[in-house]
């Protein structure tokens, strides 16, 4: 996967970037908290995801019957994600949003899940660098 931050308005504002060509907003974590990161690759990236409550889970699979992977820009750093349950583990659901795998924290996932698809709303998705959380 390659990362590209296009630009920035410093740490913990709005960052334009594109992950394999595709463009994201999302939350700089890449900046110093004195001066924005120069555009260009990011390296080692890793996304920290915050998602909104979720209706339900039936609701969560009911609304991707469609089997799509996709992120869909609602406004600002807020997306609808589309993805396949790609693993579970105790607290963490991976899903694969076609352009990024993202790990959502959830408590005592399912295990009928994996291999299911979902529909999510996210609040936002923070990009770190290197060894940061994510």
């Amino acid at each position: 996967m390659k990362v590209v931050l296009t630009r920035s308005e410093g740490y913990g504002l709005t960052a334009e970037i594109e992950v394999d060509g595709q463009p994201l907003v999302v939350v700089d974590r890449v900046s110093a908290s004195d001066r924005e990161a120069d555009p260009g690759p990011v390296s080692e990236p890793r996304f920290e995801v915050v998602t909104l409550a979720l209706r339900s889970w039936e609701r969560a699979f009911e609304d991707n019957l469609a089997c799509e992977k996709k992120l869909l820009h609602q406004r600002g750093w807020r997306y609808l994600g589309f993805g396949e349950i790609v693993s579970l583990e105790p607290g963490s659901v991976r899903v694969d949003l076609g352009v990024v795998t993202l790990a959502l924290q959830f408590e005592d996932p399912d295990p009928d899940w994996l291999g299911e698809f979902i529909a999510i709303p996210i609040e936002r998705i923070a990009l770190w660098s290197g060894g940061a959380p994510g």
